[in-house]
């Protein structure tokens, strides 16, 4: 591919063959394929590897739904033979929640590729995994949606990121799609995405490894529930939380002893 600034033509959305590349220079799209090739007869033309990938990447492209696949697809020049709608369906109907597990795993072998060639964030100091959900909109009764505490419809997605100054809006770790009543403070599912989010770090950055740096939870009121607190601590992980200083919290701290060693 040759980039230039004054060409005669322009090839619209050719930034995408780049995301791509990368994801099989990483090592991504093989690992993807090797984990779900056993659920196809005999050889696809389309290997969900491929699929998968170029699914992400029209969602970092703006897609908001499989069709937005037919921005590949359109430009055969540049992104060569693209999946229609309907195979795509189809690949992501193979994933049983066993696969979903290889799947991570692969993310996480790439996420460590790319670290090691130079994308990594500073490893010498502090990592801070932060801990949100938002609502999601569904115009139509998609599986799973549901009502949701701001009184729309759809679902209520709860991620992790780890917050990096040099990528806009960080580096997505792990995340959980969740029916649109699910709970703000819902323990389980904080501590599912803890889990999830240290299993997609190298292994060199995760909580235990030899010179592996310090990682914190940050989360608002809706993270600060104890169960999460204590699984934070039994994994290594520092934590955040915002939450009310209420009469009942400011007597709580109140009635903590001061040792020798505590900060006034």
């Amino acid at each position: 591919m040759k980039v230039s600034a004054d060409g005669a033509g322009v090839a619209s959305h050719a930034g995408c063959e780049l995301l791509r590349e990368l994801a099989a220079a990483t090592g991504l799209v093989g690992a993807w394929d090797k984990a779900l090739i056993g659920t196809y007869a005999g050889l696809p033309f389309h290997f969900p590897g491929q699929v998968l990938s170029d699914l992400a990447v029209s969602i970092a492209d703006g897609a908001t739904s499989i069709s937005g696949l037919r921005t590949l697809r359109d430009q055969p020049g540049i992104f060569g033979p693209v999946a229609s709608t309907p195979t795509a369906w189809r690949a992501l109907d193979k994933v049983s929640e066993e696969h979903l597990v290889l799947l991570r795993a692969g993310r996480a072998q790439a996420r460590a590729a790319a670290w090691g060639a130079g994308a990594a964030p500073d490893l010498s100091a502090e990592l801070v995994l932060d801990f949100d959900a938002t609502v999601v909109i569904a115009h139509s009764d998609k599986q799973d949606a549901a009502p949701t505490w701001k009184h729309t419809y759809g679902f209520h997605p709860l991620y992790c990121f780890l917050d990096r100054p040099d990528v806009s809006s960080g580096e997505a770790l792990a995340g959980l799609l969740r029916p649109g009543n699910a709970g703000s403070n819902t323990a389980a599912d904080h501590i599912a995405v803890l889990d999830m989010a240290i299993e997609s770090l190298p292994p060199e950055a995760r909580p235990g490894a030899e010179g592996a740096p310090r990682l914190l939870a940050r989360a608002d009121s809706a993270g600060a529930t104890h169960d999460f607190a204590a699984a934070c601590r039994q994994r290594g992980v520092g934590t955040s939380f915002g939450f009310p200083v209420n009469g009942d919290v400011r007597l709580a701290i109140c009635l903590v002893p001061r040792t020798s060693g505590s900060r006034p």
